[in-house]
């Protein structure tokens, strides 16, 4: 957002003196949002309504528009909380709306073989639908405050199963899949059976439906003592890339895994969690 010509008492943007330039700059970043952008007459030039301060997230950016001119710089700052409160809220509003989710007429909870063999193999305690049409598991996706359905993952039952593997049901694309948001561990994963398997072994679940995170739902995952990320191997860069975006936030860290979650029984995927195996991924 750029906020045109405005006056900041004591001083005014508008009349920034080169002979203060440092103090001027540091006492309009104090005055910037999170995001915005102030504009002025360019205190070298002259050059009218030219120049422009931005407050990013970590830093400070000004510059002079003006061809003839080279004023600019950056400076970094470390961010305070309502740096942080401003940059989640904006995320969040241009998130993924929350669009109305009605599960297809073909998505039931109902008994089938195939599904309850799936079921039984990976230890899913709680509800798992069925999709009668293309033979899937699938996966409705609550929201934890109200518990209403926002969305819904299928996995695909049979070899020849039509389509993909992993299918969404929504269009919803930053939603994650929580199996319990009241345990002091949430372990990120990429897909609900393995977001299922950490619960059975005493954590919360949490399931990014990927490899690749929303910054709008960091704020899901502050109410977390500890937030472990433990994706596939083959996704070792995305797990340091989803670390380097929470560390300002919360603690977390990161977990190699030798493989997939969901192939281990509860002791074991405790034990993974709780203390990682020595394994060095290729990065």
């Amino acid at each position: 957002m750029v906020l045109e010509l405005f006056t900041i008492a004591p001083r005014s943007i508008c009349n920034l003196n080169l002979e203060n330039f440092e103090m001027d700059i540091e006492f309009l970043a104090e005055n910037l949002c999170e995001g915005d952008t102030k504009r002025a007459n360019c205190p070298t030039c002259g050059g009218r309504n030219t120049f422009t301060i931005t407050k990013k997230f970590g830093e400070i950016v000004w510059n002079c528009y003006k061809v003839s001119c080279s004023t600019s710089g950056r400076k970094y700052s470390l961010p305070n909380i309502n740096d942080i409160k401003n940059r989640i809220n904006k995320k969040q509003q241009t998130a993924y709306p929350n669009l109305p989710f009605v599960l297809p007429e073909h998505v039931l909870l109902m008994d089938s073989p195939v599904l309850k063999t799936y079921v039984d193999k990976y230890n899913l305690k709680r509800d798992v639908f069925f999709d009668v049409k293309e033979s899937r598991a699938v996966f409705p996706i609550p929201c934890m405050q109200t518990k209403k359905i926002l969305g819904a993952v299928g996995r695909a039952l049979l070899p020849d199963a039509y389509g993909p593997k992993w299918k969404r049901y929504d269009k919803q694309k930053d939603l994650m899949y929580f199996t319990d948001p009241n345990l002091d561990v949430g372990v990120l994963v990429e897909d609900c059976v393995s977001a299922e398997s950490c619960y059975n072994a005493g954590f919360t679940g949490i399931a990014l439906l990927g490899t690749s995170m929303h910054e709008s739902r960091i704020k899901d995952l502050m109410p977390f003592k500890e937030i472990v990320i433990a994706l596939d191997k083959d996704a070792n860069m995305k797990a340091l890339k989803i670390k380097k975006m929470l560390d300002p936030y919360m603690n977390c860290r990161v977990v190699f895994l030798p493989d997939d979650l969901k192939y281990f029984s509860p002791g074991v995927v405790q034990a993974i969690i709780t203390k990682p195996p020595a394994y060095c991924p290729s990065l």
